[in-house]
C-alpha cells in the first residue's frame, strides 16, 4: 500500500504534528509512505524519522514545477491523505486542471467549527472528498448533517501522539505548572497565570515564538499582577513530551478546542492535569479521571480542584493513554479506513 501524507508546511501546529505522527507511524510499521510538503518551512521537519522520504514541492518558488511534481506523486500512490481544507483544495484544483482522476482523503482539523459551520465553496461538488476524516464529533456531524456527505464516507478519528520514552534521574522532583499552547487568544493563557499565582507555583508556557499583540498584552498582564518572575516561556522545544517530566502538574485553559494534542501528550507522560471541558479527548478523560475536568473558568474552583488530583498516580494516568491512545490502536483505525477508499 503506497501512502502519501500531504500538508502545506510543518510549523508548530496540531494538524502538522498529526501529519508527522501519521507518517512516522506508518513508516515504523513498514508501510510504503511518503510525505508531500508544499514548502520547506517549519520546525517539525526535525521530528520526521530518518529514512522516511519527504518530497518538498517549493510551491511558492516553482509554481508549475510544483504542479507536475505533485501530480506525479499522487498518480503513483494508492492512498492520498491530505491534512486541512486549504491543502485539499490545492491538490484537488491541481488534479482537475490537469485532468487527473484520483480518489482523495480529506483529514479536517478545523478548530472553529463550534461557531463557524459555513460550507466552503464547491465542497459538495468539485471539491468533494472521497473520504472525510474529522478529528472531532463536531466536525463529523457537520460533514454528515450540514454538508451532506454519506455516513459511510465519514470517519471520526481522534488526534494521537507517538509516545516518547524519557529517562528520568533517580530522585528528580518535578516543580511547578506547565501549559502547552501557542499564542492565540483562544488558548486563554492568563487563566493559567492566575491559577499559578493562587497556588504560589511557577508556570512554564510552551509556545512558538511570536511578537504578536496578544503575546505583548499577556506579558503586560503578567507584570500587572506581579508574576513576571514566576512565569516562563519556552519557545525552543519542538518535542514537548520530553520536557513534561520537569513539572508537577499541567494545565489546558482554552476557551475552544477541537481535539487538543496537549492533553494526549500529558496522558502519554503520566502527568496529572486540569483541563477545560472542551474537545474530544475530554470525553475519555472525564470517564476515568473526572476530577481532571473543570466545568467553568473560575480561578478559585480550579485551585480548589487541585486537591482532588494530588493523589492520582502516574500509572493511573498512563493507563488511560495505553487503553485509548496507543499508536497500535490508531494504526489499525487508519489502515481500515484506507481499505474503504
Amino acid at each position: 500500500m503506497k501512502i502519501l501524507q500531504v500538508i502545506d508546511q510543518l510549523g508548530l501546529g496540531g494538524a502538522e504534528r498529526v501529519c508527522v505522527n501519521m507518517a512516522n507511524l506508518l513508516y515504523r510499521n513498514n508501510y510504503e509512505v511518503k510525505m508531500i510538503v508544499f514548502d520547506d518551512s517549519g520546525e517539525l521537519f526535525e521530528l520526521i524519522d530518518e529514512g522516511l522520504e519527504v518530497v518538498i514541492l517549493h510551491r511558492k518558488k516553482y509554481r508549475f514545477k510544483a504542479y507536475k511534481k505533485l501530480i506525479k506523486e499522487v498518480a503513483n500512490a494508492e492512498v492520498v491523505h491530505i491534512h486541512m481544507r486549504q491543502n485539499f483544495k490545492y491538490v484537488k484544483k491541481t488534479l482537475l486542471a490537469y485532468g487527473v482522476k484520483k480518489k482523495l482523503i480529506l483529514h479536517d482539523h478545523y478548530g472553529d467549527i463550534s461557531w463557524n459551520k459555513r460550507i466552503p465553496t464547491f465542497y459538495r461538488s468539485l471539491y468533494k472528498p472521497d473520504l472525510y476524516i474529522g478529528c472531532s464529533e463536531l466536525l463529523t456531524n457537520w460533514a454528515k448533517n450540514i454538508v451532506g456527505f454519506k455516513s459511510d464516507r465519514v470517519f471520526l478519528v481522534n488526534n494521537f501522539v507517538l509516545k516518547y520514552n524519557v529517562t528520568i534521574s533517580n530522585g528528580y522532583k518535578p516543580q511547578g505548572l506547565v501549559l502547552v499552547g501557542n499564542m492565540k487568544p483562544v488558548k486563554n493563557h492568563f487563566l493559567a497565570v492566575e491559577i499559578a499565582k493562587k497556588l504560589k507555583m511557577t508556570l512554564t508556557i510552551y509556545c512558538a515564538k511570536t511578537d504578536n499583540s496578544y503575546f505583548k498584552n499577556l506579558e503586560n498582564k503578567i507584570a500587572s499582577i506581579g508574576m513576571t518572575d514566576m512565569v516562563f516561556f519556552n519557545h525552543d522545544s519542538i518535542n514537548v513530551q520530553t520536557e513534561l517530566y520537569k513539572y508537577k502538574y499541567a494545565l489546558l485553559t482554552s476557551t475552544s478546542e477541537g481535539d487538543p494534542l496537549a492533553l494526549i501528550e500529558y496522558l502519554s507522560q503520566g502527568i496529572s492535569f486540569l483541563t477545560v471541558n472542551i474537545g474530544e479527548s475530554v470525553k475519555v478523560i472525564k470517564k476515568y479521571l473526572p476530577f481532571f475536568v473543570q466545568e467553568n473558568f473560575e480561578v478559585n474552583d480550579w485551585v480548589k480542584n487541585f486537591n482532588e488530583i494530588k493523589d492520582i498516580s502516574k500509572l493511573e494516568v498512563l493507563e488511560v493513554y495505553n487503553k485509548h491512545y496507543s499508536s497500535d490502536l490508531f494504526l489499525e483505525k487508519y489502515i481500515e479506513i484506507y481499505k474503504t477508499l
